[in-house]
Order: C-alpha cells, then sequence, then structure tokens
C-alpha cells in the first residue's frame, strides 16, 4: 500500500481572535492558515466566541468564554498572532498582552499597540488609491467626497490618504468639506444621503466610502428617495463584505483585506520567528465590480456564503437528535463520552473533535463552592477524541501545554478552534475543532449551543457523582445528635429529600424555613439544648434539624408561602410559650426566620439551597439586631390588633405616633418582621373577615363592606377580587355548595 505524501507540519502559531462570525472574519483566517499551510505550521485558533461590548454585557458565561486566552501562556506555540483590531473591549485585550508576556513566544500585534510585541498594521492605501483612480479614469467623476472613518484612527488615515493622493494625482483638488467623516457607521452616511437630496450641499458624481457599512447606508437612503445609483451618484465602499454584495445595488468595492492581512500577518510572524523572508502569494486585496459604478460584474457566490445556505439546510435534519437531553442524563463519564460521540456528527464537515476536561472538573466534593473559576489545569483529561471514520484513543490525560494529543504525532498543518467549555462560573475544559479548510468551519450559535450542551451535560454528571459522595459519606455518619437525637445537617438533607416526594404526591409544596434565636443565653443558662428540646417537641410530626448553632431548619408542607408565614409565626408563639415554662416571666430571645422553597429532591440542590438560606438568614438577624428592637413588641401587637379589628381607619402616622416612632420607620421594622408591608396586611385582615362573613352570615355586601372598614361596597369587591380571584358573590356560592 503506498504512503500518503504530505507535508508534516513543523511548528504551531497561534491566532487569539474574538469571533468567528461575518465574512470578513472568515476571509482573514483564511488567509492566516493558507499562508501557515504552505509554510507548514499548523493554526491553533483561541476564540473567545462572541466579541463582547461590555455596557451591554459582561457576566460569568461572557467570563468563562473569554477564560480560552489564558491557554496562550501554558501552551508549546512558536509564535502568536493578536488580531487586536477586532476586539471591542480594550480590558479582554489588555489581558491578553499579559498572558503573552507571560511565555517567551515571539507575538505580533494586528492594528493594535503593546510594549512587549511587535506591531502591524494593515495594507490599505492601495486599495483606496485603486478604487479612487477607478472612479476617476473609467468614469471620469470629477467632483468627489469621501466618507472617512474615525478622525485619527491609523487604519482610516491610511484609507483616506490612498483617495487624496488619487486625487492629486489626477489633479483633483480636495477640500476640506469633500471629506466626511463617517465613523464606519450608519448614521452619518444617513445624513449625508439626506443633505444631498434635500439641496443642502451640492451632489457629488461620487462618494467614496471608507468602508461597506457606510456604502450601504448610503444607497439606502438615495435610492429610498429617488436618486438613483449609479445614473445620478455612484458609490464605492470598502471590505468586500457580504452585506456589500447582497445589497441592491450590489456595491462596487475592495475586497481581500482580510484574507492578505491574514497571510501578511503570518509571513510578519515567519519572519520574527526565523529572520528569513517569506513572500506572501496567498491574496492581494482587488477591485470588486458590483452595480453601485456601474461596472457590473456576474460576481461568483461567496463559496462561505454557500457553505453557510447549506449548512443552514443541513441543521434541520438534526433537529430530532435530541442532543440536550443525551448529554444531560448521563451516570457516568464513560456514558456521556458515547452520547456526545453519537450527536458530535451534527457540527458538520470537520475533520475531528477533541473535548478536553480540566483535572479538577469535579470540583470539590468536601465543598461544591470551591470550583475552578479562572486558567486551566496542568493536565487535561481527553474525554473523546471523535474523527468522522474510527476514533481515536481517549480517556486518558495529557499536558495541557500539548494543546491536543493528535498533535504530537506526524500530520499534514491543520486548523483547530479552541473554544472554553464552561458552566455557572465553573471552567471545565476545553474543545478543540479541527478542519482541514477554513470554509469548512462554523464557529456560529448552533456550535455555541452545543458546546453549553456538552458543559451542562458534564455539570449535571458532576451533581450526580456529588449526591452519590454525599449518600456514602452519609452512610458512614450519623444523621442525628448524640445528645438530643435531632437530625443534623446531613441527616436534614437525606429526610428533606424523602419528605419532597411524599409532600409532592399529596400535592403540597415544600418549604424551607430557617430559624435563628440570640442572644444565645437567658441570664446565665445557655439555651441551646432547652431550645432544641422544645423544637423536637414542637416537631415531631416535621423534618426538623439543628443546621448549626443557635440554627434550626424546619420541613413544612404548604399550599402556599402565606400558610407558611402563618406557620412560622404560630411556632415562634409556641417557642415563646416553652421558654416561658422553662424559665418563668423573663425577657425572651429574639427569633429571625427565613423561607424559601424546595425545589427538587436532589441532594446537591436541598444542600445548596440550606447553605444559600442560612446565609440570607444571617444576614437578616443581623439587620434585625442592629434595629431598634424595643419596638417589637408594640409592632407585633399591632399586627394583633389589626387582625382582630381590621374594620378600624388604620392610620399609618396615628400608628406611628402611637408607638413613638417615625413613619418610615414603622413602615421598615414592619416590613423587615413580617415581609409584608402595612397596607397589605389591613387589606389582607379585611378580606378575610369578609370571607368570614360571607360564608356565615346572609349580610348584604354593602353591610359586610362596613363591617370590614369600607367606604362603599365598589371598593371591597375591587380588592377582594384582586385578592381572591372571585367576586364576593362567586365566593359566597361557592362556599355554600360546598357545605351542602
Amino acid at each position: 500500500m503506498q504512503e500518503k505524501n504530505f507535508m508534516n507540519a513543523r511548528g504551531r502559531f497561534g491566532l487569539v481572535i474574538p469571533e468567528i462570525n461575518s465574512s470578513l472574519d472568515y476571509e482573514f483566517i483564511e488567509g492566516v492558515f493558507a499562508e501557515a499551510k504552505i509554510l507548514g505550521y499548523d493554526v491553533i485558533v483561541y476564540t473567545g466566541v462572541f466579541n463582547s461590548i461590555r455596557e451591554l454585557r459582561y457576566d460569568n458565561y461572557i467570563s468563562g468564554l473569554e477564560n480560552i486566552y489564558t491557554l496562550i501562556c501554558t501552551q508549546k506555540l512558536d509564535g502568536i498572532i493578536i488580531a487586536a483590531e477586532r476586539f471591542h473591549a480594550q480590558d479582554i485585550l489588555k489581558k491578553i498582552y499579559d498572558y503573552a508576556v507571560m511565555t517567551s513566544t515571539p507575538c505580533l500585534v494586528l492594528g493594535g499597540e503593546t510594549n512587549n510585541a511587535v506591531s502591524m498594521e494593515a495594507e490599505e492605501f492601495s486599495g483606496m488609491y485603486a478604487i479612487t483612480r477607478h472612479m476617476i479614469e473609467e468614469h471620469g467623476c470629477r467632483k468627489l467626497y469621501c466618507l472617512a472613518g474615525v478622525p485619527g484612527h491609523k487604519s482610516s488615515l491610511e484609507r483616506l490618504r490612498g483617495f487624496t493622493e488619487a486625487c492629486s494625482d489626477f489633479g483633483i483638488e480636495v477640500y476640506e468639506r469633500d471629506i466626511i467623516y463617517g465613523y464606519f457607521w450608519k448614521n452619518v452616511p444617513h445624513q449625508l444621503g439626506i443633505d444631498i437630496i434635500e439641496g443642502r450641499i451640492e451632489s457629488p458624481d461620487a462618494v467614496i466610502c471608507c468602508n461597506d457599512v457606510m456604502a450601504v447606508s448610503l444607497t439606502e437612503v438615495l435610492t429610498s428617495k429617488g436618486i438613483r445609483v449609479p445614473e445620478d451618484v455612484k458609490v464605492t465602499g470598502y471590505d468586500g463584505s457580504w452585506d456589500s454584495a447582497l445589497n441592491f445595488p450590489s456595491i462596487t468595492t475592495i475586497a481581500g483585506r482580510d484574507k492578505q492581512f491574514g497571510a501578511d500577518a503570518v509571513c510578519r510572524l515567519y519572519e520574527i520567528i526565523t529572520n528569513q523572508n517569506a513572500e506572501q502569494n496567498v491574496c492581494r486585496q482587488y477591485v470588486r465590480f458590483g452595480k453601485s459604478c456601474g461596472c457590473f460584474e456576474n460576481l461568483p457566490m461567496d463559496l462561505h456564503l454557500v457553505d453557510m445556505i447549506e449548512r443552514s439546510r443541513e441543521k434541520r435534519q438534526y433537529l430530532p437528535t435530541d442532543f440536550i437531553h443525551r448529554m444531560s442524563d448521563n451516570a457516568t463519564l464513560t456514558e456521556l463520552s458515547d452520547n456526545i460521540d453519537e450527536v458530535g456528527h451534527i457540527l458538520g464537515d470537520m475533520e475531528g473533535m477533541d473535548i478536553c476536561l480540566c483535572s479538577d472538573w469535579q470540583g470539590d466534593m468536601d465543598n461544591p463552592d470551591n470550583f475552578r473559576q479562572f486558567g486551566y489545569s496542568d493536565e487535561m483529561y481527553l474525554l473523546l477524541s471523535k474523527r468522522f471514520g474510527d476514533n481515536e484513543k481517549a480517556h486518558y490525560t495529557f499536558k495541557t501545554s500539548d494543546i491536543l494529543p493528535k498533535l504530537d504525532s506526524k500530520h499534514e498543518p491543520c486548523l483547530i478552534v479552541l473554544t472554553s467549555l464552561h458552566c455557572s462560573g465553573q471552567i471545565i475544559g476545553y474543545i478543540g475543532s479541527i478542519y482541514a479548510e477554513c470554509r469548512r468551519m462554523y464557529i456560529d450559535e448552533y456550535y455555541a449551543g452545543w458546546c453549553d450542551s456538552v458543559s451542562n451535560g458534564i455539570k449535571m454528571l458532576q451533581k450526580k457523582l456529588y449526591a452519590e459522595y454525599i449518600r456514602k459519606q452519609i452512610e458512614n455518619i450519623s444523621e442525628t445528635s448524640l445528645l438530643t437525637g435531632m437530625l443534623n445537617s446531613r441527616g436534614f438533607i437525606v429526610k428533606t429529600s424523602e419528605a419532597f416526594e411524599k409532600y409532592r404526591t399529596d400535592g403540597k409544596n415544600c418549604y424551607l424555613l430557617m430559624l435563628t434565636y440570640y442572644p444565645s443565653e437567658i441570664g446565665s443558662t445557655s439555651l441551646e439544648l432547652i431550645f432544641e428540646k422544645i423544637m423536637m417537641n414542637l416537631c415531631s410530626h416535621r423534618v426538623c434539624a439543628k443546621i448549626r448553632e443557635e440554627t434550626f431548619a424546619v420541613i413544612i408542607p404548604a399550599t402556599d408561602k402565606e400558610e407558611v408565614s402563618n406557620t412560622s409565626q404560630n411556632l415562634i408563639a409556641a417557642l415563646e410559650s416553652g421558654f416561658r415554662d422553662h424559665f418563668g416571666d423573663v425577657t425572651l430571645p429574639e427569633f429571625a426566620v427565613y423561607f424559601s422553597t424546595i425545589e427538587s429532591s436532589d441532594i446537591y440542590e436541598i444542600e445548596k439551597n440550606v447553605y444559600e438560606s442560612g446565609q440570607n438568614l444571617y444576614e437578616k438577624r443581623k439587620a434585625q439586631e442592629d434595629s431598634y428592637m424595643d419596638y417589637r413588641q408594640e409592632i407585633y401587637r399591632l399586627r394583633r390588633n389589626i387582625t382582630a379589628e381590621p374594620q378600624r381607619d388604620w392610620n399609618i402616622d396615628d400608628m406611628a405616633h402611637g408607638i413613638g416612632i417615625s413613619r418610615s420607620h414603622l413602615q421598615r421594622l414592619y416590613k423587615q418582621f413580617f415581609s409584608v408591608s402595612i397596607k397589605d396586611d389591613v387589606i389582607t385582615a379585611r378580606i378575610k373577615k369578609a370571607m368570614q362573613l360571607l360564608a356565615n352570615t346572609n349580610m348584604r355586601i354593602q353591610e359586610i363592606a362596613e363591617h370590614c372598614g369600607y367606604n362603599n361596597d365598589s371598593h371591597l369587591m375591587r380588592q377582594f377580587k384582586e385578592k381572591t380571584g372571585k367576586t364576593a358573590l362567586q365566593y359566597r356560592k361557592e362556599t355554600r355548595s360546598h357545605e351542602k
């Protein structure tokens, strides 16, 4: 069998780019890889997938994506290209520069400057000169405007220089008014079009735009108002984007700038590394004719665009793959790997894909909140090495510095895109997608969603492994206090999981009530054991535990939070009674409560809920201790009076005056104690009394309104409907029918 002839890759170039989204991103990478392949180098692309604009969004998810850039300071690379001009956020760019400094690897910065690397700008003069010359020579244009970019911006200055020098060479004087700075965006071109249409400025023969975005915006406003392009005004662009080709009329533009820049950058980096010249023959920018200047050519469909259309059609056949569920429902790492392998084909025509997990991907079983949030481990675990044919060996560790195990064996230069695996703030690993051709690469929302599903699947498996770990730990540790027999934290978590299933079967919601008290002593007597015994007597029919010192938890089955609130008040009243029975007439401790909903029987989720509720309870207790607690008894008495006599005219100013505090202070303390405002409590008390009267008397609605403190029956009926979802008459009819 004859051996395949190919050039072995001699090294690796890293390429740092924020996203691979537009046609220009693909062209740029295509230029980099084409030239690197000629020189015998792999290209390792590090991309955060989403080019974040910090003012619009920055969170744990974006941070997790951008963590991929930390790899450049740990992995073996012969050189690094940083596409600085493409980044929106300067803070992440500064971090990338810092990562690059941490290694001795030669670095080339494109469209940016840093003290520790060589900088390079794109060659843009010749393209702008060529397109301006074309408009003068071929179309006889003499009155020209230039829609420039940003004043002082290097790229903008080079493009503007191409325009002005072409005009000068053909004897056309350029005045200051002929140059309009459009900032590479749509607003200024739109206004320029309006000014031309309304005659505020002289109509030119042509407008030479320094990018396609401005050219498209200008043609849209001109043609919408009856100005013909190119018959009345000719327009050209720069960049060669898909938008310029798909616009009507199509835009005459400079294409190939990004592809040339990518190839030029590789040649420059090669010269830095080897001290040898490399002639770039991959691409030169050129004038691509559209209809906007009158020299239309039948342009072949861009191959990347063709591929994207085909890819979009392919995606529909993958709809029934169910990859999200298949990745999230696995009991072992091997099972997860097999499921990922079975659905990996939906990512399209790649050579292969390696899924690499940090060695600490499981986190800290003894402290689940302690997990990797930055960087990567020194060794990675190869979960899957998928090849579209026979897979490579997997399930072993390798050094992170090696990037992917594949690169250690002989191979043709290839393109590898590295993206982050992360979930809920945890750095899990990275995916290496391997391509033989740039046009086969699709780093779109479908790819990102697939990667997120892998991360979520690993996170779900992590939770299952943690639950199993806790189960085994609990088997070896007592679930109750040796002194009182009360459940401890571990026992509480297990029993709560069981109780949740029972209450759900009974149609009840499951609530976690956390309770603490202060001070910890009455006189010189510690309350700890006494409190535990009273709680055990009161909650013998419930799941109840001491979570930590002075902090207790009770599981309450209830239909809604109001029922939980009432139960907690009754529990505190019973605790106070128990303390009085034990200590007599003394000043009792203060209580703080916090409750939350148990949403799942999952042990990990329950433990997390208990921890977070405990933190909230601590903050609530601290706030209460800092408040003027002398008013507590008066405010509790006030609430009891409101419940007993809701028909009274409960004026907040009068209530505050009676207690001796300000109106705002009363409202704050009341809300702090009962988690409800005074106004809402009065309304609730009145509606409850109305419900009693509707169910047990034959009083007319108007009479009931008067007995409940309402000036008219319409006010009662409106609030009754808002609170109960029923009219007063519907409620009376339903309660009477139930009695029968």
